[in-house]
């Protein structure tokens, strides 16, 4: 079994559902560009009954990138093309 430091896969939840693919992997390539090996996105939705989250997948190349990561998004503010702002 991995240790907490030799793991490589993160998870984002809860990400704004308005938020676009595109934009995310903007964000993220804006400082981990090459660092990763592979990036999913799912997609959420919103209506006025109920709102699912967007959620995304990145395998890093090593575990110090993962840390990194959590350390530059935690607090994050997502904001979408209208202004609002969502925090991550």
């Amino acid at each position: 079994m991995k240790g907490p430091l030799d793991r490589s896969k993160v998870v984002l939840r809860h990400l704004p559902p308005t938020i676009s693919q595109s934009m995310l992997v903007e964000q993220v390539d804006s400082r981990f560009t090459g660092r990763y090996n592979w990036f999913s996105f799912l997609p959420g939705k919103s209506s006025q009954k109920h709102q699912t989250y967007s959620r995304a997948y990145i395998e890093f190349k090593r575990p110090e990138d993962v840390i990194e990561f959590a350390e530059f998004f935690d607090g994050h503010v997502f904001v979408n093309e209208k202004g609002k702002e969502n925090l991550a």
